[in-house]
């Protein structure tokens, strides 16, 4: 074979292979790709600040109790407590995340949570400093984060992904503590569903006589109207134990 043609052949490949996209680079966290950006997803934290977030009940944000750090939105390894909330509200939407917890863990993620709801265990007795804990605490419809370990007998509805007291999950695939996990809650019209990791783990209808049958056996029954659809903000629970957010984005879906 003539030794230019080889040579011509050579380079047409190389110029080729030089024109093909290079492997794709992993996705940065807290940012959105063209993609997500055209279906109307919005970022919920910016991996720097707490723009869009806000205390409870118009308490001051919990500094002390949150921090940020490597792009992440992180609690304080301590007990003070004091959950955060959205500035905005949300009727129907889907908002995924992802997260970690520690060894011995225990938080949530909270949705269409209603400022004016008092937490079911509030006693008029405590101590100023319970009770400031409890006023600072978010109430809504809570997706369990849980090291399951700790269950040791205690019910489903408890664990990782339940509808915490109301609903078990199931076909569960949960990394271990210190691993991340990515959770979607997807809420349309009355129906809710709750994903980990790819896999649907549950759902269940607002308004429903089977829900609402469901809250009157548990200390939710407390709570006028819990059950009841309505518009409401996206919380992220201190339970005491290090847990971590990051890539919080939400996009706002018609409802039906």
């Amino acid at each position: 074979m003539n030794r230019w043609f080889c040579w011509t052949m050579l380079i047409l490949v190389l110029a080729a292979l030089s024109s093909l996209p290079l492997s794709a680079e992993p996705a940065k966290n807290n940012t959105l790709s063209d993609k997500e950006i055209s279906e109307g997803w919005e970022l919920a934290f910016d991996g720097e600040t707490f723009d869009g977030w806000q205390g409870m009940k118009g308490t001051p944000f919990p500094s002390r109790s949150w921090t940020i750090r490597d792009g992440m939105i992180c609690t304080q390894n301590d007990r003070s407590g004091g959950d955060i909330v959205s500035t905005e509200k949300y009727s129907d939407f889907m908002f995924e995340l992802e997260w970690k917890i520690s060894p011995q863990g225990n938080s949530g993620i909270k949705y269409l949570v209603q400022q004016e709801w008092l937490n079911p265990g509030f006693q008029p007795d405590y101590d100023d400093d319970r009770k400031d804990r409890m006023w600072r605490a978010a109430v809504g419809f809570e997706f369990q984060i849980l090291d399951d370990s700790m269950l040791e007998g205690r019910q489903e509805k408890t664990s990782t992904g339940s509808l915490y007291l109301l609903y078990a999950p199931k076909n569960k695939q949960m990394n271990p503590p210190g691993e991340w996990n990515h959770t979607r809650i997807i809420v349309l019209g009355n129906r809710v569903e709750h994903w980990l990791n790819g896999v649907k783990l549950l759902e269940y209808e607002l308004n429903s006589s089977e829900l609402m049958e469901r809250v009157e056996g548990t200390k939710f029954h407390k709570v006028p109207g819990y059950g009841i659809k309505a518009a409401g903000y996206l919380s992220l629970q201190h339970h005491g134990a290090p847990a971590c957010f990051r890539d919080l984005k939400i996009r706002r879906i018609s409802g039906r």
